[in-house]
């Protein structure tokens, strides 16, 4: 049986478009393709799970930083696993930050947990 095309490259894209959506109600359709309610989210600044609490997260930085915008691109995936290389613009004059993400894609082809390691340290 020949293996089902990856979802990766589309699952990033929706996932990065997220967080640039200006309404919650785009930010949603875009995480429910590509999460769910029990997505694990990990980074620096703690962890949490599912939709709600990643639509609050994007909801806290689309406040903050009005003129955001975040870029990505995926590295590299195997086993269902993506690395995934982002980019965010603050808009507001400081300088931009990148990271690095590592996702598991469940057998539905969605997010199941997504860490997040950020700020790069210099070469």
């Amino acid at each position: 049986m020949p293996d089902r095309p990856s979802r990766a490259e589309e699952v990033v894209a929706q996932f990065i478009g997220a967080w640039n959506a200006h309404y919650e109600t785009e930010a949603r359709q875009l995480l429910e393709a590509t999460c769910n309610e029990q997505t694990h989210f990990v980074s620096a600044h703690g962890e949490h799970w599912g939709l709600s609490a990643q639509l609050a997260s994007i909801g806290a930085f689309r406040r903050q930083y009005p003129k955001g915008r975040c870029s990505a691109r995926l590295l590299a995936e195997h086993h269902g696993w993506i690395l995934v290389a982002w980019t965010t613009e603050f808009g507001d004059g400081q300088p931009p930050l990148t990271g690095i993400d590592a996702g598991l894609l469940g057998a539905s082809g969605r997010l199941t947990q997504m860490v997040s390691f950020s700020p790069l340290p210099a070469p």
